[in-house]
């Protein structure tokens, strides 16, 4: 079954001023679980990486609670395509090509060796991208995509 037919793919970008883009960029991919909080439980602690914008998370994916069950960073450039592998299981094909400030991004996702879905995204400096993956046994998975200068 495709991504998106498997958890109705929603890409959403946030709503931030994208800065200039440079030759130095970077963009860094995490898998995320996403859940919900239990009754009488206390929420974990946001991650770090995801702290500045875990209210956004919350408020698209209606979840209070984030675990990264893996990460990379890259550098981006228009000559080459880039291997994003945050986990063993998940990882995605990214070809850039500059527009304006930041970024149009071609991406392929990836569940071991099936493809998951093809997509184009524009991703900037302060402005991350999510994707709505497949549901797991404890809760929404959810890829991240951000630029790092």
């Amino acid at each position: 079954m495709r991504f998106n037919r498997i958890a109705g793919l929603v890409i959403a970008l946030a709503a931030l001023p994208l800065a200039a883009s440079s030759a130095d960029d970077k963009v860094w991919s995490a898998v995320v679980l996403a859940s919900c909080v239990k009754k009488g439980e206390q929420a974990k602690p946001v991650p770090r990486e995801l702290a500045p914008f875990a209210p956004k998370l919350a408020g698209f994916f209606s979840c209070d609670q984030f675990e990264i069950l893996g990460s990379a960073v890259k550098s981006i450039d228009e000559k080459t395509e880039r291997w994003l592998v945050p986990t063993p299981n998940f990882w995605v094909c990214a070809k850039a090509v500059r527009e304006g400030a930041g970024y149009r991004l071609n991406l392929e996702f990836f569940h071991d060796k099936r493809r998951l879905l093809e997509t184009n995204a524009k991703l900037g400096p302060n402005s991350p991208l999510f994707v709505r993956g497949p549901m797991h046994a404890r809760g929404q998975l959810i890829m991240v995509f951000e630029i790092k200068p």
